[in-house]
């Protein structure tokens, strides 16, 4: 019974389950990545859990096969151009930090532990699970799954670092603009609106199904993977995949969060998951061991490259630079925790209601889009040039 994969997905979904309650508890402090990664590294470094406890269950084959893939294509339609051209300056801040940070992996990163630790880190530290699955799936390919694993763990770790640096910079920019009185007429409408590309305006409910969305999602990806082909692999598939995310719900043939509106996205998150934590079955205690200081100095590393990245854009643009050092660290931790921060700080002030609305606007839409900046795009593209030439 104990390695029956039923009873392993069941084991995985109580886990799960448990770590879910202690994000909602601790505000997503404590994520259920981290939760996860400590149980079962615990168990696979013990030998509690067999090594092939999760691949057995089938789960993050989907991933390798066919879920990945139509997880990035996913991303593209939760992306809305408006809003990125709304808030340009952030955009351009978080991706320039992004640039900075990169630099100094592949520099003094590269230097003190070599190449395959730097450019391992880059695309989980610039972004999320997605980026880091990416890594996972390279590593994995390339026999070197001890590289998967410190790259899950350094996603899983590194918000206990930029959290605490982007609250603090976020207080200080909510008290200066609080005590300039900016924040009460920040948030004037422009009054423009937004063209609407949509070919297709609406399609038959006959013909927009929760089958029917994900069938038009499978339709954009593979044509995606058939233009990588085409180009001889000169385009990156994930790149490919995120751009045609963006042009087909703009122009109205795919849905606004396909996944999430058809049902699916929960059972590919769980298998994402899933495969995430798998890397870790190849963990030995003495390669655990050489990886603990390497993963500490990635993560102090990305905080000091996302920080000076986010200083020396915000001073180009004329972007305050406490707000564009805030901003430029949600590469760390990505939504929820854009938000959760966000109203904490603002709440903290204990203005009156409209006050206290005021200044959330002022800050709010900036980490927002700072973190789908960061997570949902940059570090996918990222990933996707990086990822294929790691172990090359």
């Amino acid at each position: 019974m104990m390695s029956n994969p039923l009873f392993h997905l069941t084991l995985f979904m109580a886990l799960l389950t448990i770590a879910n309650v202690i994000s909602n508890k601790t505000k997503g402090i404590v994520n259920e990545g981290l939760s996860l990664a400590v149980v079962f590294l615990i168990g696979y470094l013990t030998g509690i859990f067999p090594t092939d406890n999760l691949s057995s269950t089938g789960m993050p084959l989907i991933i390798d096969t066919f879920g990945l893939l139509l997880m990035v294509a996913n991303l593209g339609t939760m992306i809305e151009i408006k809003r990125f051209v709304k808030e340009w300056r952030t955009v351009v801040v978080c991706i320039g930090a992004i640039v900075v940070m990169s630099a100094l992996f592949l520099t003094v990163g590269q230097a003190l532990y070599g190449r395959y630790y730097a450019l391992c880190a880059m695309p989980p530290v610039a972004g999320g699970i997605v980026a880091n699955a990416m890594v996972v799936a390279a590593a994995n390919e390339a026999g070197k799954g001890q590289y998967g694993a410190f790259s899950t763990m350094l996603v899983v770790l590194q918000s206990f670092l930029a959290v605490p640096v982007a609250s603090y910079m976020l207080m200080r920019y909510s008290t200066k603009i609080k005590n300039d009185g900016r924040y009460l007429s920040s948030i004037a409408n422009s009054g423009k609106e937004w063209p609407d590309f949509r070919i297709i305006k609406a399609w038959p409910a006959s013909l927009n199904t929760d089958i029917a969305m994900v069938a038009r999602l499978l339709i954009a990806t593979l044509l995606g993977c058939f233009i990588t082909v085409v180009t001889g692999g000169k385009l990156p598939t994930a790149v490919v995949l995120l751009v045609l995310g963006i042009i087909f719900t703009e122009i109205g043939f795919l849905e606004r969060q396909t996944l999430t509106k058809s049902g699916f996205y929960n059972f590919l998150f769980v298998a994402l998951i899933m495969n995430l934590l798998n890397s870790l079955s190849s963990i030995t205690m003495s390669a655990f061991g050489d990886m603990i200081v390497p993963i500490l100095v990635f993560l102090v590393l990305g905080v000091i490259g996302l920080s000076l990245g986010g200083l020396i854009m915000g001073k180009i643009l004329k972007m305050d630079w406490r707000l564009s050092i805030a901003v430029s660290l949600s590469a760390m931790f990505g939504y929820p925790l854009t938000e959760i921060i966000s109203r904490s700080v603002v709440r903290s002030f204990n203005l009156p209601a409209e006050e206290e609305e005021k200044l959330l606007a002022s800050v709010l839409p900036q980490m927002i889009i700072a973190g789908f900046t960061t997570v949902s795009v940059a570090s996918i593209v990222l990933a996707g040039i990086v990822a294929p030439i790691i172990f090359k």
